[in-house]
């Protein structure tokens, strides 16, 4: 038996009739991190959570009865304190010839369901889902896109989109397909196509692939989603407002017609054609007599008598009855009998009643009908509202002409006063057509502009527009989407100066107009620019500080060491030991010396051409020259010497010889600072690599190494005067964040330009580019270069001066 319970799939814990364990299957053992020594004859409230007391209740129980069974819910705790939830069932039976007490449970969270249950949940989805193999065979489809196929899920399986779709349809599902496996991403699109009938349809199709372990995409699975009613409900809302302001129109723009009827029947027709109804009816109250009569009916209703249904109602119940059928109803939520009855009879489902008052005052209703078969696609009451309240307003126009005439009257007086307002505004206010025709000015702009009023209203607004700001509005023109908006731009004055304006602008297309105000900002941008002066003074304050800082570290440095060395010979020199005695070392303390003497020159000589190319006064010494042998002769020049701190340094080059017009020595400046930044963060059996390739129109030269490198944040500075990767007066390697910026100065004064590419951990790499041309003037052409190697040698240790472990040659 206890074979049989290591194999099954459950995890099983028997325990005797005292709650001690006398077997664990090893499925559990691993779970619970038991071995099975540990475990045997342990009392099961060892491993349970204090929650589990039903469990106690459940072995109590057993003494009496030995068919007992029960579902049960446990928490136990693993070796490691591990909370583990199981479900499953407790009974009674024997082990071993003796009663026991078997325990048998699953993963609390242990799947459930089959492929069944899948299928199942799939086909009453209210929507189309599939599944295809790559090469866009159906291998599984739910109820729903079966019958969409018009065909059985037998017949589908297996053949591609083409056997049921036109070509275009099949031609893009399989486009939209094969983009899903070739991206391995999802798709989500919308789709439109009529149906057989002539109606639109449009589908939200969704498909994603499925992968296999490899990760490769094995499956596609697609989803479709009916969207045709959110699409009509969203052009419903689009053209509400057109077709509102149409009905608004005839109601308004007629309402001194003598046959009010006329008018009504008109409305009602629209109504009609708008809302899908079956019939419209106005009933109105004759105050005089104190009943409802009949105005209108259109449609169905001419022929039904719901209409004299609601005749007979009392007016206080019709008008209780239309707040309690606020919207479109159902025949089977009408309370009022004697309606529900006319309702029926005339095979009216749906009814609507609205309120036709004015100002509080009830005039009369308006009645919206749909007989059985015509369900309203969803509910317009509130425009229908506005509808009533517009007959309203129509009816009652007449009695009202007096107030109409006051309130034109206090219309027109408001508009002078506005117009007033406008003169005396310290904005400048215009008006124009969409062209820039100005056709209106408040007096303002003759004050900050200096033309004429009627000089002004001759111009176009462009005219006056700076050039810079004339795209602003040329594009607000031609835009459909940005009729509203303000910007910052100048205005021309009469005597050929500009002033600054903050404009505010909004386009009426409908009327061909466009309306602007505009703030003079002449004196706030006057005092925006000193105040950036001011801020770039403060900056450059700051950067001087930071300078002098530099400096002050870098003068005191070398000088100290040069005392230093110089006190020790003079006390060398007091005790007689000045002769070359090799314990003394003294050339190491020369050395010493000439090296920092070395820094100190180097670092005037940096600083005297920044401030020559500050000022404009440095001067290239250019002439024709072989730019493969000035590179390669550099990089021997240093060989030696990254060679003794076991650095690899390897020139290559795609051309054997290539004359362009450079300045030599400045070239070598160049090249020797970037090798001397290399040297410095490259450590023993590092490599650097010096490179120069021939490119078209450009001559691009490398300094590359796998040292120390930079994260990325510092690319954006490392060119930055004054700027240090590392600020820390304590540091390995010395410099005052000149080196690089000047190296860019220097190369930008030959027309070229530099950049880095870096890695924390990996390396740096330094390219500058050079144009590839030379000096037609051959007169002042010098092809032939030679140098001392005296002269070479002191330009080295001048540019490597800082990196201490440098032994001077």
């Amino acid at each position: 038996m206890e074979k049989v319970l290591e194999i099954v799939d459950n995890y099983i814990l028997i325990l005797d009739t005292y709650g001690n364990i006398k077997f664990c299957n090893k499925k559990l053992l691993e779970k619970l991190e038991y071995s099975i020594d540990e475990i045997i004859n342990l009392r099961f409230d060892k491993i349970t959570h204090n929650g589990n007391n039903n469990l106690q209740e459940y072995i109590d129980a057993t003494e009496e009865s030995n068919n007992f069974t029960k579902d049960i819910e446990l928490v136990l705790y693993s070796k490691t304190k591990t909370e583990l939830h199981f479900f499953g069932k407790i009974l009674v039976d024997n082990f071993k010839s003796e009663k026991s007490i078997m325990v048998i449970l699953k993963d609390f969270c242990e799947k459930t369901y089959t492929r069944e249950d899948l299928e199942k949940m799939l086909d009453n989805m209210p929507f189309n889902c599939w599944l295809k193999n790559t090469e866009g065979q159906y291998l599984y489809i739910n109820e729903s896109y079966a019958k969409e196929l018009n065909d059985t899920r037998i017949n589908i399986l297996g053949k591609k989109t083409n056997v049921y779709w036109s070509k275009d349809n099949s031609d893009s599902f399989t486009k939209m397909d094969r983009e899903v496996i070739e991206t391995k991403k999802y798709q989500l699109t919308e789709s439109y196509s009529k149906e057989k009938n002539g109606s639109d349809l449009w589908v939200e199709v969704y498909k994603a692939p499925i992968f296999n372990s490899n990760n490769e995409v094995e499956y596609v699975l697609g989803f479709t989603k009916d969207i045709t009613l959110q699409k009509k409900m969203s052009n419903e809302v689009d053209i509400s407002n057109t077709y509102l302001n149409n009905l608004n129109n005839i109601l308004m723009s007629n309402n001194t017609k003598n046959n009010i009827n006329d008018i009504l029947s008109n409305t009602g027709e629209n109504i009609l054609k708008y809302f899908g109804c079956d019939g419209v009816s106005v009933i109105l109250l004759d105050k005089e007599k104190s009943y409802l009569d009949m105005s209108i009916s259109v449609g169905a209703s001419k022929k039904n008598k719901v209409n004299e249904a609601l005749i007979k109602i009392n007016i206080e119940e019709l008008h209780k009855l239309s707040s309690n059928l606020e919207g479109i109803h159902n025949i089977n939520s009408i309370d009022n009998k004697l309606l529900k009855v006319h309702m029926s009879k005339n095979n009216i489902e749906n009814i609507g009643i609205y309120n036709i008052e004015f100002n509080d005052e009830i005039i009369g209703f308006l009645v919206i009908t749909y007989l059985k078969g015509n369900t309203p696609k969803f509910n317009k009451s509130d425009y229908l509202k506005t509808i009533s309240r517009n007959i309203a307003t129509m009816i009652k126009s007449r009695s009202l002409s007096k107030d109409l005439q006051e309130e034109f009257n206090k219309r027109r007086k408001i508009e002078s006063e506005l117009e007033l307002f406008l003169d005396i505004s310290v904005d400048l206010i215009a008006r124009g057509s969409i062209d820039g025709k100005i056709t209106h000015i408040n007096n303002n702009w003759q004050d900050s502009l200096g033309w004429s009023k009627d000089e002004l209203l001759s111009m176009n607004i462009l005219d006056i527009i700076h050039y810079d700001n004339k795209d602003t509005y040329i594009d607000t023109k031609r835009s459909l989407n940005n009729d509203e908006g303000s910007t910052v731009c100048k205005l021309l004055c009469k005597d050929g100066s500009y002033i600054w304006v903050e404009l505010n602008y909004k386009v009426l297309r409908c009327e061909d107009t466009f309306m602007i105000t505009a703030k003079d900002i002449s004196k706030q941008k006057e005092e925006e620019e000193q105040r950036k002066i001011l801020e770039e003074a403060m900056q450059l304050e700051s950067l001087k500080n930071e300078f002098f800082a530099n400096i002050s570290h870098e003068f005191r440095t070398p000088i100290n060491i040069i005392l230093g060395t110089m006190q020790l010979m003079k006390r060398n020199v007091d005790q007689n030991k000045i002769h070359w005695d090799e314990s003394l070392n003294l050339e190491s303390h020369i050395n010493y010396i000439k090296q920092n003497a070395y820094r100190l020159l180097r670092l005037v000589n940096n600083l005297i051409d920044i401030t020559c190319i500050d000022s404009g006064y440095y001067q290239l010494q250019l002439g024709n020259y072989n730019i493969v042998e000035i590179i390669e002769n550099i990089t021997l020049s240093v060989a030696q010497y990254t060679k003794d701190k076991g650095i690899n340094l390897i020139f290559d080059t795609n051309c054997e010889e290539k004359i362009i017009a450079c300045d030599p020595d400045k070239i070598e400046r160049i090249v020797l600072n970037l090798l001397s930044n290399a040297i410095k963060y490259t450590d023993k059996s590092g490599n650097i690599y010096v490179g120069l390739k021939i490119e078209d129109d450009i001559v691009k030269i490398s300094v590359k190494d796998d040292g120390v490198g930079m994260s990325s944040d510092k690319l954006d500075i490392i060119f930055d005067r004054f700027k240090r990767i590392d600020n820390n007066l304590n540091r390995k390697c010395e410099g005052s964040g000149i080196g690089l910026s000047l190296v860019k100065s220097l190369v930008e004064l030959l027309d070229g330009r530099i950049y880095v590419s870096s890695e924390l951990g990996v390396g740096s790499e330094f390219i500058f580019e050079l144009p590839n041309k030379v000096i037609q003037d051959y007169s002042k052409s010098i092809l032939d270069r030679n140098i001392p190697k005296s002269t070479q040698i002191e330009k080295c240790n001048i540019e490597f001066s800082d990196i201490y472990s440098y032994n001077l040659t």
